[in-house]
């Protein structure tokens, strides 16, 4: 029974806090919406920052679950590289959580960032390490794979941080669905581009 209100708890969570946000969402909120009492939110999670927490680092598990790897067809790196490209992008469109994440970054305390860290960062760069280096020379020196992989991260994540202003900038432009796609397409073009260039450069 214990068991059941814990999951339950984390449940209406993911939906008070996907709606609300961090600051926006509160303990009764999340209580009413498990059929709990407040208390209980205390004594399975501690407080409502682990309880964020929990809810965070399961949703981006998921996401990490679906990130294409050149595993999947290294045969085709250039294919993969795009999927992995639009995997980036899918966390701009307007309907996808982690949009609110972004803003409610400041919620994340103690060694919340240590666990993004080993949960989502270093595999996202570890992944594009091994795109870089399929599609760069054998010989292309390691400074080289290091700094395309930075310059790929920015380029992807970038749009997550400024997605807000876009409107305001490109009013004509609304960061949409239709246009969060066409942007992915765009960079990974240039991504590629890049390393085609690149690698005739190395030889």
């Amino acid at each position: 029974m214990s068991q059941s209100t814990r999951d339950r708890l984390l449940e209406a969570a993911k939906t008070v806090f996907a709606e609300h946000g961090f600051e926006g969402a509160t303990v009764q909120m999340i209580a009413t919406a498990a059929g709990a009492n407040i208390a209980a939110i205390n004594y399975h999670y501690g407080s409502k920052a682990e309880l964020y927490a929990k809810y965070v680092v399961g949703h981006l598990e998921a996401s990490m679950g679906r990130m294409p790897r050149l595993s999947d067809d290294p045969g085709d790196p250039e294919g993969q590289l795009r999927r992995l490209v639009a995997w980036f992008f899918e966390r701009f469109r307007p309907d996808s959580p982690l949009r609110r994440l972004n803003q409610d970054m400041s919620a994340m305390k103690g060694d919340f960032a240590e666990t993004i860290l080993e949960t989502v960062i270093k595999p996202e760069f570890e992944n594009c390490s091994e795109f870089v280096r399929a599609l760069l020379p054998a010989k292309a020196p390691e400074e080289k794979v290091r700094n395309w992989v930075k310059s790929i991260i920015s380029l992807c994540t970038g749009p997550l941080h400024s997605a807000h202003l876009y409107p305001l900038l490109f009013p004509g432009a609304p960061f949409d669905a239709s246009e969060v796609s066409r942007q992915a397409e765009h960079v990974a073009q240039a991504i590629l581009d890049g390393l085609a260039a690149d690698a005739r450069r190395l030889g």
